[in-house]
């Protein structure tokens, strides 16, 4: 459930905090008070993208915190796989005039895919558009996909892995189909290429190897000299390597009498040993030495016809490679054409009919869990004053059993969903979002929500203003069924209709107020009097008669025999 909520500067909200208990809360209040503000900041809390906008005029950012509580277990294994701990849940949004947002649960940083992952098991949010879905055909599909369902999960990563195999074969194949329709010019003009950088014998690295073998030639005199001397220096007979042998060897006789002794004999002996390398390096190098001017001139050249190479292709001499290897690939392509594409043909094929078969389950299983939704649906329709609904999930299916035609597969696998309808007995069943008039709309939406929430078992379920177009009776049943719904997950409602304002456990009134020039929200919770005060308002309109409040006073009562 959620326990509370704060809210700071959003929209015309200043300041706001709200404790919400356990069973109904109803909230009421004139238009424009800022009733569908709390949805708004509750929705945000559970995954909704941020604007900017909201942030109240004048301040720097908005803040908005939500401390849920909830025992299913789905919901803390998913936050122990996103590091986060604790036995409640604080979710907590900083909206930032400069368009930065933060994101935290539990104090730990998270993303807003992340937090719509845990949303989606913590609670159910209905927006005054959310009714309107019902009439998006589009938007069915996620009413039906079974939520916490491991064997659904199974089925849909298996055919979603098979499904992007397939596509991305069948894209090799398409581009090795249309590669054969490539002009012999082109392919003379890749055999030249080919040619061409072959005969380089590139690897990578070469270009920095000639330069410096150019280099070391072209200065050689120079290097010779100067090693000469150096070895010379070494080897002068008024310098002796030996000389700093012996010194270590007198100090060592004596380094345990004094510390800097023992220091200066491992210098000494350090000297003597680095001095012989390097002696021993220089004399090597000399030895090797020798200039072949058809060495240096080879290299040149060589160096020369790379550096063309990498100008006229633009690429350095790694990209020369790999571009090479490509050449090589697309020209094995076309010169064995018939072979390369009808291997690849044999793999669309193969992976064609394992994601058809992937597909069909997946489908077969959505239709076993539909008719489980469609019983359900029925009952819920029933107890919402829709006695004659005949009520059904039509699938038909995209499957075209052409290997080569990857459109008969989305995302979703081949089915296509449409809910069908009928409000009066003997009518036949037509599409929904073509024959529901506001009212039934509302009532068909309450009904999916109501067997949801008893499927889900959501924590919190947020309805603002689902009761639209209904009055009378059926304004009565509509309240009974969100009073059941709230006996397994708290509810928070959002009411113009005084039948469902009577019938919730809490009543809270949102009114705002004019203070030094700015208009501010304001909350109120109401007590007995209070709340029938509020009822025979929304019963008689501005003006409350007598018989609006004994009308409301008995809607109060009549809530209380029904504990």
């Amino acid at each position: 459930m959620l326990l509370q909520l704060k809210i700071k500067n959003f929209a015309i909200i200043d300041d706001l905090e709200v404790n919400f208990k356990e069973g109904m809360t109803v909230l009421t209040g004139e238009t424009g008070a800022g009733k569908s503000l709390i949805i708004d900041s509750i929705s945000l809390l559970l995954g909704q993208r941020a604007d900017s906008d909201m942030i109240r005029y004048g301040a720097k950012e908005a803040r908005i915190e939500g401390v849920f509580q909830t025992d299913k277990p789905s919901v803390f294994a998913l936050l122990e796989r996103f590091g986060i701990k604790g036995d409640s849940i604080t979710i907590k949004r900083i909206l930032s005039v400069g368009g930065k947002n933060v994101i935290q649960v539990n104090q730990t940083n998270i993303s807003l895919m992340q937090l719509r992952q845990i949303a989606v098991l913590l609670a159910d949010i209905h927006t005054q558009n959310d009714t309107y879905r019902l009439f998006n055909p589009e938007s069915y599909f996620e009413l039906i996909t079974p939520k916490e369902d491991g064997n659904y999960d199974a089925l849909f990563a298996t055919y979603s892995l098979s499904y992007l195999k397939y596509l991305e074969e069948l894209k090799q194949y398409q581009k090795i189909l249309k590669g054969q329709k490539e002009s012999m010019e082109h392919l003379d003009r890749l055999r030249f290429e080919m040619q061409e950088l072959s005969s380089l014998h590139l690897y990578e690295g070469i270009d920095e190897e000639l330069e410096k073998t150019v280099l070391k030639l072209q200065n050689y005199d120079k290097i010779f000299s100067s090693l000469s001397g150096a070895y010379q220096c070494l080897e002068n007979e008024y310098f002796s390597l030996e000389q700093l042998y012996r010194a270590s060897s007198e100090l060592e006789k004596i380094k345990s009498l004094d510390q800097s002794f023992q220091d200066d004999q491992e210098k000494l002996l350090d000297s003597y040993y680095l001095l012989d390398e390097i002696k021993q390096h220089l004399f090597k190098e000399l030895r090797m030495m020798d200039y072949s001017e058809a060495e240096l001139n080879q290299a040149t050249e060589r160096l020369l016809e790379i550096e063309k190479a990498k100008t006229k292709y633009g690429k350095c001499v790694r990209e020369l490679i790999a571009y090479l290897e490509e050449i090589k690939l697309e020209i094995a392509l076309n010169e064995n054409y018939d072979a390369v594409l009808d291997t690849q043909k044999k793999t669309v094929i193969q992976l064609y009919e394992q994601v058809k078969k992937n597909a069909l389950l997946l489908s077969d299983y959505r239709k076993k869990h539909c008719l489980k939704i469609e019983a359900g649906i029925l009952k819920e329709c029933r107890a919402l004053d829709l006695e004659q609904t005949a009520f059904s999930i039509h699938f038909s299916s995209t499957l075209k059993e052409d290997p080569f035609d990857s459109e008969q597969f989305d995302g979703n696998g081949i089915d296509r969903v449409d809910f069908l309808i009928s409000f009066n007995d003997g009518e036949p069943k037509h599409s929904l979002h073509k024959v529901a008039s506001g009212g039934e709309m509302s009532r068909v939406m309450l009904a999916f929500k109501g067997y949801f929430a008893a499927e889900n078992r959501y924590a919190v379920m947020v309805f603002d203003e689902i009761d639209t177009g209904v009055s009378g009776a059926t304004a009565k049943k509509i309240a009974l069924k969100l009073l059941q719904i709230s006996k397994g997950s708290q509810v928070l409602c959002i009411t113009h209709l005084p039948q469902v304002a009577a019938i919730g456990d809490w009543h809270i009134r949102i009114y705002k107020r004019r203070n030094d020039g700015r208009t501010t929200t304001h909350i109120e919770e109401l007590d007995f009097e209070a709340r029938m005060e509020e009822v025979a308002l929304m019963l008689s309109g501005d003006k409350m008669s007598v018989y609006a409040l004994e009308h409301a006073k008995a809607l109060l009562q009549e809530k209380n025999d029904l504990k």
